[in-house]
Order: structure tokens, then C-alpha cells, then sequence
């Protein structure tokens, strides 16, 4: 009876998709790799993974497909057979009738750009975690670093899809910040900007001059100082390299100052004296506001 009720499980899995139902047994890796022949790299593996699920799905070009993991080596055991190659996982979200049937894990080793072995979460068998996942520090995240939202992938659109790290997400943030803040004041300015090519230029020093209404900044990005030399009555900004003094363009509230100078964009904080600066990179930074040089 219980033969029965298994052998009738697998038949109604199976008649859900294309893809061989995996069996009830966990595979288990294999440690003894030195034999072992995992192909050449999958360079193409996303256009790989395609090919195969398009033959394979029933329903592909519905379903929607999330990259776990760039390929890695990966041999392992399974009903006596050994399998070898480059591990890759996907969650696929299927189509059934009208309704998605939720994100399911599918196991993938790819060798000499094939795909020899294919295992996935059927109620049957369930994918272990660690054949999917390898353990590292550059994947975790704090809970208030991950993204509000998934990014959903059909498989139509699979050949080129870029993994993103976390350092690439706190870019984004810090990028997503900036621009907030360069929409608060863009309010202050001007409707007849003047150009600003020639600001880059370096002044003469014998321009150099004290003001009392001058306050004196001084911020560190990446442990390196600058100096800025700021006038609100005035309305101007500057960077005092040694000598040599740098005009920039600046608008300022109570709240924020923003000096641009040609493609650089600085972004001081007046009350809390964080900082940021946007060039080709973005970097963060502490400053420190005082209304007199020190000697």
C-alpha cells in the first residue's frame, strides 16, 4: 500500500512539468575530486541555463527565474553514479492555470557547457542548502541592507544577468541619497545659471585674502584632509590646496551646502557634518565646521 501511494505521488508530480522528477534520495558530495573532470568553465552558463529550461518548462515563458549563485566547481554521489561540474541554482517561480505556484530551488551542474545534472524541489525531495550556497562574508547583509524589492527575471531574458553584490547595493544607496538631497536644492538655484567652465582654474595666490564672515571647514575623505574656505554673505566656496586656491560654484540652505566644480559634486551636512563627494567614485566623509584658523 505504501509502494503504492509513493509510486502514485511521483506520477502526479511528474505529469506537472517536462523536467524527470529527482528522486527521494539527497545526493551527497563527493571529497575525492582528484579524478574527477569538471569540464571547461561555463562562460555562457545563463544562455546554457536558457536553452535547457526552454526545452524542458512547460510553461517557461511565463515562469520567472532568480540567480542564487555564480558557477562553482561541484562533484558529487548520487544512486551510485558520480556527477561533476559547475554548480549552478535558480528559483523558479512556474505558472499553473492562472496562478504561480511559488518559488521552488532547482540544482544545476553544468559540464563542457551541457547540463548533466539537474535536481529541484518537487515535495519529494527538497535541495540542501550548502549545494546551493557557499558560506561567504561578501553575502551578508545587515537586515537593513536588503533590497525592498526582488528583481524578477523571465527566462526569456536570462542571457546576461548581473549578479549584484553587497557593496554595489550600498552604492546605490549612498547614490540614491545624493541625489535626494541634489533634489532639495535645486530649489536654490539660480533660473539664469552661469557657466562654470572656467572655475576649475586655479587662482592666482596673490587673490588670497581673509574675511571675518570666512568659515573654515575642514572635512576627511579616506583619511586625506581638505581644507574649504566658505562665505555665505558672499556666496562663494573654496578648496585651499596649500597655496593654491580652487573656486567652486555653491548653493547652501541652513541644512545642506552643495559646491560643484566642473563634474565633482560636494554635499556637506551643517548639522551633523557628514559629508559626501560624487566624481567618478562615490566617497563618504566627516567635516568639521569653525569660524577661525587655528594660528
Amino acid at each position: 500500500m505504501k509502494n503504492y501511494l509513493s509510486i502514485l505521488l511521483i506520477l502526479i508530480v511528474s505529469s506537472c512539468s517536462k523536467i524527470p522528477t529527482p528522486s527521494i534520495l539527497s545526493p551527497t558530495e563527493n571529497r575525492s575530486i582528484q579524478k574527477v573532470s569538471f569540464g571547461e568553465e561555463p562562460i555562457r552558463y545563463q544562455n546554457i541555463l536558457k536553452e535547457y529550461l526552454i526545452a524542458n518548462l512547460k510553461n517557461y515563458k511565463t515562469a520567472k527565474v532568480e540567480f542564487i549563485n555564480d558557477p562553482t566547481k561541484l562533484s558529487i554521489d548520487h544512486l551510485g553514479d558520480n556527477f561533476s561540474g559547475y554548480r549552478v541554482c535558480l528559483s523558479i517561480n512556474e505558472k499553473r492555470g492562472e496562478h504561480y505556484i511559488g518559488y521552488k530551488n532547482h540544482f544545476f551542474l553544468i559540464n563542457n557547457n551541457q547540463v548533466n545534472f539537474h535536481l529541484y524541489d518537487s515535495g519529494l525531495l527538497k535541495i540542501p542548502f550548502e549545494y546551493c550556497v557557499s558560506r561567504n562574508m561578501d553575502n551578508e547583509y545587515f537586515i537593513d541592507d536588503i533590497p525592498d524589492k526582488a528583481q524578477d527575471i523571465n527566462i526569456e531574458s536570462m542571457d546576461s544577468v548581473k549578479l549584484t553584490s553587497k557593496d554595489n547595493l550600498r552604492y546605490e544607496k549612498l547614490k540614491s541619497e545624493l541625489e535626494k538631497v541634489k533634489k532639495e536644492n535645486e530649489q536654490l538655484k539660480a533660473t539664469d545659471e552661469k557657466s562654470i567652465d572656467s572655475l576649475a582654474k586655479i587662482e592666482s595666490t596673490k587673490e588670497a585674502y581673509f574675511n571675518k564672515e570666512d568659515i573654515y571647514i575642514l572635512c576627511v575623505f579616506d583619511g586625506k584632509d581638505i581644507t574649504y574656505v566658505f562665505n555665505s554673505n558672499n556666496v562663494t566656496f573654496k578648496q585651499m590646496d596649500k597655496l593654491d586656491i580652487i573656486p567652486y560654484s555653491v548653493k547652501f540652505n541652513k541644512a545642506y551646502i552643495v559646491a560643484n566644480n566642473e563634474n565633482l559634486v560636494l554635499t556637506i551636512n551643517r548639522v551633523s557634518g557628514k559629508a559626501s563627494m560624487e566624481n567618478k567614485s562615490l566617497k563618504t566623509g566627516m567635516c568639521k565646521l569653525t569660524n577661525k584658523t587655528r594660528f
